[in-house]
């Protein structure tokens, strides 16, 4: 995790120091190529007293547009164990998902796009409000999945947890096939089918190996 916290910095860093070169390149006052660096300086002193990202809004990473689609993968595996209103605002905002009887607070609803495609994020909430899971819909029926969109998929979450997955040996119950990882207390799942794409993110339990 600390790994991942130092990328962040170093990239936030990184741009800022770009900006203030293009700025002052420009002609623009010393004073606005301050906002740049102050960016980075508010970003590393939330992770130093927050331990983690879930201080931090979409907004305050995307500032100055460095985000790559890895970094977004990563910021949305990292959701579980947030809490619920930490996560409203992130990627774009979001959309309270209930039961059709509204008695029942399912999570939340995210539009965003990720490696050119555009995807639904869905999370799953406690009753004390923190995220459970969060799950990633890249093909959702419209269409069919091809071998190489799953392989590349599969590289994806194989490079963000730092293993291989189990490969199924057969088709499950449901009719898809899928790939399992955990690593560090966290568990992620990817559910193909012929038109179904999609991959899970929640802390690891007893029967997932």
């Amino acid at each position: 995790m600390n790994k991942q916290k130092g990328r962040f910095i170093s990239v936030l860093a990184a741009s800022a120091s770009c900006l203030s070169l293009m700025l002052a390149g420009c002609g623009v006052a010393a004073a606005e190529t301050d906002t740049a660096s102050e960016t980075a300086v508010i970003y590393e002193e939330t992770i130093a007293e927050t331990g983690s990202m879930s201080g931090l809004t979409d907004e305050s990473i995307l500032e100055t547009d460095t985000e790559s689609d890895d970094e977004k993968l990563r910021l949305i595996a990292s959701l579980p164990g947030m809490s619920d209103e930490d996560t409203k605002d992130l990627l774009g905002g979001s959309e309270e998902n209930w039961s059709a009887d509204k008695a029942y607070y399912i999570g939340r609803i995210f539009s965003t796009s990720l490696y050119g495609t555009e995807c639904q994020v869905n999370t799953t909430c406690g009753d004390d409000g923190t995220v459970e899971s969060v799950s990633i819909w890249i093909v959702n029926g419209s269409r069919d999945v091809t071998q190489e969109e799953a392989d590349l998929w599969i590289g994806r979450v194989s490079a963000l947890m730092g293993s291989e997955p189990s490969v199924p040996s057969a088709v499950s119950e449901g009719g898809s096939q899928n790939y399992r990882w955990t690593a560090d207390g966290n568990a992620a799942t990817l559910y193909l089918m012929k038109d179904i794409l999609s991959v899970s993110f929640q802390p690891a339990v007893g029967e997932l190996k």
